[in-house]
């Protein structure tokens, strides 16, 4: 090898030879490879790249030349930029102008590569590099033959091979590929111009073989790299490593050569450049061969295809080796060449040629392949004829037969299969086998594959690995498992179906394959670990809640609150409040100076007030709950809060939000400071800097929370501390009235830190944006949270599972909860009454006693007590002064009147009263009443103090106490000087010994009693003749009750007698038996009102019949429908009619016949009559032979044909000649004469004898006959006539010759009919004609025709697309009907689609088309013939409840009269105080307006105001305000009452409503009209006496409103008629809605109406059904509308009739309506008083401004007490509220 490469490397720089490459081998030059290739050169370091560089010459440094720059900015110009050392400089050693280039590296750096790059694989022989400077002091040289991407040394270099290349061996090259490191070339001398030599293939190491791999493994390279690690420094870097020092060290090289050339095996002599390199330049060795000699590729290494007849050599010098062209003899185009043919041929050919075809075979293709043979038809080179048998998978390996043998089955080609192979060359296995096997006798394998996982049945898996094909979720060989993440093995599409388990849920997302059973966190269940386990819940994104009133307050110097405290502002504000009041008080601006002393007042009061405080809030029912927990924490401008943070359960960032509420517009900020306990050791939060951080955010007026701009990590087992100072925003000093609610403090996760959110999976963007699309998070923010959504739910517990390590224990309080369950979300418990908490463990703010019933309201008394609040556990409430009781709501024993307490009266007789009323308790000396001034029941005298009396008992007749006192009370006449004893129920007499109408019994006897006749309220207990007096014995019954006692009700009635509720039996007599009526009146059972019914008669009054049963009214009763259950839809028939509902195809009242117009046994088949309506009677045929019922002049079946006696073409039938009918009698008389000899021949051949005719004679009757037969059948007219005119009777010849005439006539008329069919002038020929021009014509347009054909097609598909949009619109859906009928896709059906028993589907439940539209209809239509009935007995029971409304309603109005007096004298009453008020408040404005009144004046002033009092005392107002109560209280029934009507009145509009969908219904429309207006009469009344309590109410309220009344009696006069007038107002409108709505009912009744007709329309065109079904229901409906109207008729009659109803009802609404104007004049003389006195409200409220100075009640009272708005006061707001 070493001799060709030296040849190689000699003849590199010479030409081939003379003769080229044709007789021997031609060499590519060998040359440098840098040259061309100045882009691919790279040096890892090179001076002055980044602006110049000094540096100094070793062996210059005695010269005074001795340092120089370095400047390779710009590659090297011998003008302009000499001093560039780029590494591209060492391809060549000058320049063009002779000036020697180098590449120089940087100073003092060792570690220096360069690298070159080739485009291709090149042999690399040898490298020569010459140096500036000292050589290295060690480097190495790499190769890549991969392009870079792998690296082998091939030497390494070094001064001291043992220290810096311990690793390597230095004891010399023993192999050609021996990694070794050599030390000759990196001695220090020479200091310039030293070379280092590297080859590749040493000279000293022979080679044997220069072709093997290694050899070529070594030469190959991509990539050369050479490494320099070690600089020569002569010492000088161990003692100083200055720059300026370092300056004389660095690599510089002046030349760099390798050389290598494109590696060609001697097979050519030049090389191309490989595609995509363009370069050119002179001297480039490119690297791909242009090869000769018949080889090929990048290197020649190969033959080319089709040459491999000889081996593959390199070429020699005198031998170029030329690969040659195989012999295949045309039947291959392929060969490869084989060494053991070669040796075999004696290394004369050994090529074998690749795929012969033509069946041949061999090394030439010169053989026939076997099993094949020859086709005797062709010559013996034609081809071969294959027997096409797999020899794998056919019997005898894959011999066919070989001719064809019919005995012995055989046929020539035939492959003969194994038992589990199957195809023409028995070449694959049958369905369900695999594995095709030479060794296998079946053939093929079982698949064995589980039929649940496999997707075809009939080709389970593959035929070849017997691999089953698996379901999309199912793997395994023979699919039987399922996919990882997947469960459920199953005959499903996909096979298995997906785990699915919840993110946060489960640790993963695998489950168990049989159950799906994921692995579930700690206390989440479910299948998916999606649930929470009962008594654990997922905690909320605002779980994490500090509430403020926990946290500790700071004042604003305090130095644990975060920014520094501004300097107030109090000195200053106090300043110029006093220059404003002495400004004030020059201008005698009196108003505003009070204000700016009340705004002082304020403000020193604030100074007291502590800088933070909790404020606990009361839930209500009818207000919103904004806040968390108790309530808020009140902080003070500049004051601020710290919360202590320890229960963090997961380290992550957290958003930082604060809830607070502002108490005016101005915006406020908050300084946050957040640090933590413990640095952070937390992979999470451990590398986060810094750990505090401090936040400064505006707090809005007009938010409710705020979030920090950045979040802040926490992490478990730390402890942190946020420190908050609020401050106003926006000014720089802090005012003393400012105050701001902070609710709480709330840690939110940021959720997309967490797995399952993270990352660019389209999961986890798919859950980021659920939660943003369901405002997930922003649902936390606001307070009190909306309902989440169900998505929100579900994503937020798989958080709070991730955050928690699974759900949370609920720990329901058990005393203060209803269950130890809570809510899934947010682990809310079910609270007891009172009790707040997410456990349910406090109480609410303003309650107290937490226990098992929950907590009870303070209730403290807002007069008695200091605050709403009260003790915790034992509910006492902070009393005032004089107040006593738990709810500092009573007085001290022995007063009443809280809170005007008095002493109390009792004249002597008691010594405590009523705390509130002053009613004595526990009188003595048989005294009762209020004061006890009066005796108890059965004594009588004057109790009084100071009358001298006392009480003596009742002579009634006995003493109060005995067995014989029968009275209640007494008192002494003193006209008569009498004891008068008022007696107890059921007594009478002047001393109670008698007994009362109504009651019988002794009470003459001692302990005689007089019972209460036991007549069960049925008899006048005001008549004395009702029972008897003695025996109790009931004599006269009333309401239709009979008996002893009057206890059940009379003959023909029936009800609850004990309810005086007797009515008439309402027996149908048609169907109630005939016994039990007498005079059209029937009797029924007294209780239930059942009539006794006909037999199979139902019905509560006897007017239906039974189910299944028909023909009511019958003596008998119903009969039995007897409907054929087969072809009948169900049992039941027409009441009347008797008629069942038939199937289609079926009709007859039982159904037991063909439908109409139908014919047949209904047990085999039905067919159409199809008589023609031009010749039947009727459209109905003989429902037995099918016969239609013919016309006159019609025949036939069908009534189709001209009848006998007729002539010409159906319809246009005429009647024959009367001629006609003689002889038509004449030949049935024959008929009828052969009919009997007929007979009598049957009866001979029956008997074989005939009496009295001999065998000639028969034979002569035979000979005739059978002429007379062969006539007939002939058809020999002629004949026939001679006949018959042989044996007819002289009397009819003449007839007879006149048929014959007709009969030549018709004959002549046959002639002309054919003469005109026949001929070329004939109709028939012309026909003929025009069918030619007509077809001519028609091929002439075919192509026309065909086109417009194509357009109607498409037309058509367009119009087919649209009918699935009618299929929709009639049926609900589109009909996709297959090749039986059936429409899977669509269950609605649509046109030709048919259920299984082949009817058609259309329409059903769920669908909207107009089918289902129409089914509906009737099914309402249905439902209101079943409604009617119910109508009418609603009406009957509405015309009774009517007059008992007519007379409450007089009742109610005359309570109403009467208490409008009683408020018109109280409205004089309020006038007159008015005016009073009026004339005291101008004596004050006087007083303050005149000179020289000083405080001390106004101050008296105002504490004689303040003692002013009411001038009616607090019992009588309490007596007033009683009364009243007690009307209300009466009142309260009547509202019941009206209540109760105005449910009536729904039930008779909605009856009114079902009686309009009924189209026959509508003769009801006026009677149920005049009912309509009758309730809503009565409605309207109900609305005007409403309006009247309201008022009565409201005056009531003026009377007992507020603890300061009097004070301001007119002031709150003035605000609650304002009340009062907006209260009219609102009754007004309510009346116009009222009558508004009664209009739209109208209207809307007559739009149900159209809408009805609609849907019967609809129904009518949509379903031939439904329009037969509505036709069948609607003859019911008039039958039961009949019995309706009868009904209603009757109901008029025995209740007077609904017109009176209806006028006594409008009397009254007039009435009402006169009553209503007299109240609105009252009131409008209010409004115009009360208008009148604008002047004195502004002066109320300016005395009012006054008050406020001198009351002695602190301003935060009033603040609280009412919700007024004072100038001077910008955030004080008052409330009235009644005592």
């Amino acid at each position: 090898y070493f001799d060709w490469l030296s040849s190689g490397l000699q003849l590199a720089e010479l030409p081939s030879g003379p003769h080229g490459c044709t007789e021997g081998s031609c060499y590519p030059a060998t040359g440098n490879l840098l040259i061309g290739r100045a882009v691919n050169l790279s040096a890892t370091s090179t001076c002055g790249l980044n602006g110049p560089e000094h540096y100094c010459i070793v062996s210059h440094l005695q010269e005074s030349d001795k340092c120089f720059q370095c400047n390779s900015q710009h590659p090297y110009d011998p003008l302009r930029h000499r001093n560039s050392h780029r590494v591209e400089n060492v391809i060549s050693l000058m320049d063009d102008e002779k000036n020697i280039t180098w590449w120089q590296s940087v100073n003092g750096q060792e570690s220096v590569s360069i690298r070159l790059n080739l485009e291709a694989e090149f042999h690399f022989t040898h490298l020569i590099m010459k140096f500036k400077t000292f050589r290295p002091a060690a480097m190495l040289i790499e190769r890549s033959a991969d392009f870079g991407r792998t690296w082998r040394p091939y030497r390494y270099f070094a001064y001291n091979c043992t220290k810096t290349f311990p690793s390597i061996p230095a004891n010399g090259l023993h192999h050609i590929n021996d990694v070794i490191c050599e030390e000759r070339y990196s001695d220090i001398e020479p200091s310039t111009e030293g070379e280092v030599i590297y080859k590749v293939l040493d000279p000293a190491i022979h080679v044997k073989d220069p072709y093997s791999l290694d050899i070529q493994e070594l030469l190959r390279i991509t990539n050369l790299r050479i490494n320099f690690t070690k600089l020569h420094t002569l010492g000088d870097d161990l003692l100083d490593r200055r720059s300026d020092v370092l300056q004389k060290y660095y690599y510089a090289i002046h030349e760099l050569v390798v050389r290598g050339s494109c590696f060609c095996y001697g097979h050519a002599s030049e090389c191309a450049p490989v595609p995509g390199v363009h370069n050119r330049e002179s001297g480039m060795i490119h690297g791909r061969c242009v090869c000769k000699h018949n080889t090929e590729g990048l290197n020649c290494e190969r033959c080319r295809d089709f040459h491999n007849d000889l081996p593959w050599r390199p070429a020699e010098a005198n031998n170029p080796h030329t690969c040659r062209e195989c012999n295949c003899n045309g039947h291959s185009s392929q060969c490869h060449f084989d060494m053991a043919v070669y040796l075999a041929t004696g290394n004369v050919s050994g090529g074998v040629c690749d795929d012969c075809l033509h069946n041949t075979m061999g090394r030439k293709c010169e053989m026939c392949k076997p099993f094949y043979f020859q086709d005797l038809s062709r010559g013996i080179r034609d081809p071969r004829v294959s027997c096409d048998c797999d020899p794998v998978g056919s019997l005898e390996g894959g011999v066919c037969d070989s001719h064809t043998d019919p005995d012995m089955g055989m046929i020539a080609g035939q492959c003969r299969c194994k038992v589990n192979v199957k195809g023409t060359r028995c070449d694959y296995c049958k369905e369900g086998y695999y594995g095709l096997s030479q060794n296998d006798p079946l053939g093929c394998q079982p698949c064995n594959c589980d039929p649940r996982g496999i997707i075809m049945m009939g080709a389970p898996c593959d035929q070849i690995s017997g691999d089953c094909s698996c379901k999309r979720y199912v793997t395994g060989r023979y699919c039987n498992q399922c996919l990882p993440e997947y469960w459920g093995l199953s005959n499903d599409l996909a096979g298995c179906r997906p785990c699915d388990c919840d993110f946060g849920g489960a640790y993963n997302n695998r489950c168990m394959v049989e159950s799906g059973q994921c692995d579930c966190r700690r206390h989440l269940i479910g299948r998916q670990c999606s649930e929470v386990q009962p008594g654990y819940f997922c905690a909320p994104l605002d779980y994490y809640k500090y509430e403020a009133e926990d946290a500790t307050g700071r004042s604003p110097d305090d130095s644990a609150l975060p920014g520094k405290p501004r300097p107030q502002a109090e000195i200053d504000c106090v300043q110029h409040l006093n220059n404003q009041l002495r400004r004030h008080r020059r201008h005698r601006r009196i108003a505003t100076s009070q204000q700016q002393r009340a705004a002082l007042r304020r403000i020193r009061q604030l100074q007291q007030t502590p800088d933070v405080r909790p404020v606990h809030r009361e839930q209500s029912p009818s207000h919103m709950v904004t806040w968390t927990g108790p309530g808020f924490a009140r902080v003070k401008d500049g004051a601020g809060l710290v919360f202590t943070i320890d229960n963090i359960p997961y380290a992550m960032e957290y958003d930082i939000m604060i809830r607070y509420e502002p108490e005016s517009t101005e915006d406020w900020e908050a300084i946050v400071s957040i640090t933590s306990v413990l640095l952070p050791s937390s992979p999470r939060c451990g590398n986060l800097l810094p750990t505090e951080q401090l936040y400064t955010v505006t707090l809005p007026h007009h938010k409710r929370y705020i979030q920090m701009p950045r979040p802040f990590c926490f992490e478990p087992s730390n402890r942190y501390v946020v420190a908050i100072r609020f401050q106003r925003h926006g000014v720089s000093h802090r005012h003393l009235t400012a105050f701001i609610l902070i609710d709480s403090l709330v840690l939110i996760p940021k959720y997309t830190e967490l797995p399952g959110f993270q990352g660019n999976e389209p999961e986890a963007e798919h859950r980021r944006e659920e939660m943003i699309r369901y405002m997930c998070l922003d649902s936390f923010m606001i307070t009190p949270m909306p309902a989440l959504a169900e998505m929100c739910s579900k994503l937020i517990c798989s958080i709070s599972a991730i955050i928690h390590d699974g759900a949370l224990s609920c720990q329901c309080d058990p005393q203060g909860s209803l269950s130890a369950e809570c809510d899934r979300v947010g682990g809310q418990c079910r609270c007891k009454p009172n009790v707040i908490g997410r456990r349910c463990d406090q109480c609410a703010p303003g309650t107290y006693g937490f226990g098992p019933q929950g907590c009870t309201a303070c209730d403290c008394h807002p007069e008695g007590s200091l605050s709403h609040q009260c003790d915790p556990v034992t509910g006492q409430c902070q009393c005032r002064q004089g107040a006593t009781g738990r709810q500092c709501s009573e007085c001290q024993p022995g007063q009443w009147g809280f809170p005007s307490c008095s002493p109390c009266q009792c004249n002597g007789h008691a010594e405590s009263c009523d705390p509130h009323t002053g009613e004595c308790r526990d009188c003595r000396d048989y005294t009762a009443g209020h004061l006890c001034e009066r005796c108890v029941n059965g004594f009588f005298g004057n109790p009084v103090l100071g009358s001298g009396e006392h009480c003596r008992p009742c002579p009634c007749p006995g003493n109060p106490g005995s067995d014989h006192f029968n009275g209640y009370s007494c008192h002494a006449d003193h006209s008569s000087n009498q004891i008068i004893c008022n007696c107890r129920e059921g007594y009478a007499g002047p001393r109670c010994d008698q007994c009362a109408p109504g009651y019988y019994g002794n009470p003459e006897q001692s302990g005689g009693q007089c019972h209460p006749c036991e007549c069960h309220g049925n008899i006048d207990t005001q008549d004395p003749g009702s029972c008897d007096p003695r025996t109790g014995q009931c004599l006269k019954c009333l309401y239709n009750t009979d008996g002893p006692s009057c206890a059940h009700c009379k003959h023909g009635y029936y009800g609850n007698a004990l309810a005086q509720d007797c009515r008439r039996c309402t027996c149908v007599t048609a169907g109630t038996i005939q016994s039990a009526c007498s005079d059209g009146e029937c009797h029924c059972d007294r209780l239930t009102g059942a009539c006794p019914c006909r037999e199979n008669v139902v019905g509560h009054n006897c007017d239906q019949c039974a189910p299944n049963h028909w023909n009511y009214g019958q003596d008998r009763g119903c009969e039995p429908c007897g409907c054929d259950l087969q072809h009948a839809m169900g049992t039941h028939c027409n009441m009347f009619s008797g008629q069942c509902h038939c199937r289609p195809g079926f009709g007859g009242r039982q159904c037991s016949e063909c439908e109409q117009f139908h014919w047949g046994d209904p047990r085999v088949q039905c067919e159409e009559c199809n008589c023609h309506p031009l010749g039947s009677e009727t459209a109905q045929c003989d429902r037995v032979t099918g016969a239609c019922e013919c016309r006159e002049g019609a025949a036939g079946q069908r009534c189709d044909e001209c009848a006998r006696g007729f002539t010409g073409v159906f319809p246009k039938c005429v009647q024959c000649h009367p001629c006609f009918e003689l002889w038509d009698d004449a030949v049935c008389q024959i008929k009828r004469d052969l009919e009997h000899i007929q007979n009598t021949v049957e009866k001979i051949l029956e008997s074989g004898v005939t009496p009295g005719v001999g065998d000639n004679r028969i034979k002569e009757l035979e000979r005739k006959l059978k002429q007379v037969q062969d006539l007939i059948r002939g058809g020999d007219s002629e004949r026939i006539y001679q006949l018959i005119g042989q044996n007819l009777l002289s009397v009819i010849h003449y007839q007879f010759e006149n048929v014959k005439k007709y009969y030549r006539e018709s004959i002549e008329a046959e002639e002309k009919c054919n003469a005109s069919v026949f001929g070329p002038s004939s109709p028939v020929e012309q026909s003929r004609q025009t069918r030619t021009q007509t077809e001519d014509l028609l091929n002439a347009r075919r192509d026309k025709f065909l086109r417009t054909v194509a357009a109607q097609k498409k037309s058509l598909e367009e119009l087919q697309h649209k009918a699935h949009d009618l299929d929709k619109k009639v049926c609900g859906g589109h009909s996709n009907a297959s090749a039986n009928g059936s429409c899977p896709d669509s269950p609605c059906g649509g046109a030709g689609c048919l259920d299984d028993e082949g009817n058609r589907v259309c329409g059903g439940e769920g669908c909207n088309g107009t089918v289902s539209a129409s089914l509906a209809a009737l099914n309402r239509a249905r439902d209101v013939t079943d409604n009617l009935t119910a109508a009418s007995e609603d009406l009957q029971r509405m015309a009774r409840k009517l007059q008992d409304i007519a007379s409450l309603t007089q009742d109610v109005k005359n309570q109403a009269m009467n208490t409008l007096e009683k408020a018109q004298r109280k409205k004089d009453e309020f006038e007159n105080s008015n005016k009073k008020l009026k004339d005291f408040i101008k004596k004050i404005k006087d007083f303050l307006t005149e000179e020289g009144a000083d405080p001390e004046s106004i101050e008296k002033v105002a504490q004689h105001v303040l003692s002013i009092t009411l001038p009616v005392n607090r019992t009588s107002m309490d007596k007033l305000v009683k009364q009243i109560k007690e009307s209300l209280s009466n009142l309260t029934d009547v509202e019941g009452i009206f209540n109760q009507t105005s449910q009536q009145l729904s039930k008779a509009r909605d009856l009114l409503d079902r009686a309009k969908d009924a189209k026959r219904a509508e003769g009801v429309k006026e009677t149920a009209n005049s009912t309509k207006q009758a309730l809503d009469t009565t409605s309207i009344l109900q609305v005007d006496i409403h309006f009247s309590v309201t008022c009565l109410r409201l005056q009531v309220t003026i009377v007992t409103f507020s603890p300061m009344r009097s004070s301001f009696p007119t002031f709150f006069l003035c605000c609650v008629l304002l009340q009062v007038d907006e209260r009219l107002q609102q009754l007004e409108e309510k009346q116009m809605e009222v009558m508004m709505r009664l209009a739209n009912l109208s209207m809307g009744v007559d739009a149900l109406r159209n809408k009805t007709e609609q849907n019967r329309e609809m129904a009518k065109d949509a379903k031939a059904l439904a329009n037969n079904a509505t036709h069948l229901r609607m003859n019911e409906t008039e039958e039961r509308y009949r019995e309706l109207q009868k009904k209603v008729e009757s109901l008029g009659g025995e209740s007077g009739g609904l017109d009176s109803v209806n006028e006594r009802a409008k009397n009254m609404k007039k009435e009402a309506e006169d009553l209503l104007n007299k109240a609105n004049k009252g009131i409008e003389q209010l409004k115009s008083e009360y208008s009148d006195r604008t002047e004195d409200k502004s002066l109320a409220h300016r005395f009012f401004q006054t008050f406020v100075f001198f009351v002695p009640i602190s301003a935060s009272y009033l603040c609280e007490r009412w919700n007024m708005s004072v100038p001077g006061f910008p955030k004080l707001h008052f409330t009235f509220s009644a005592s």
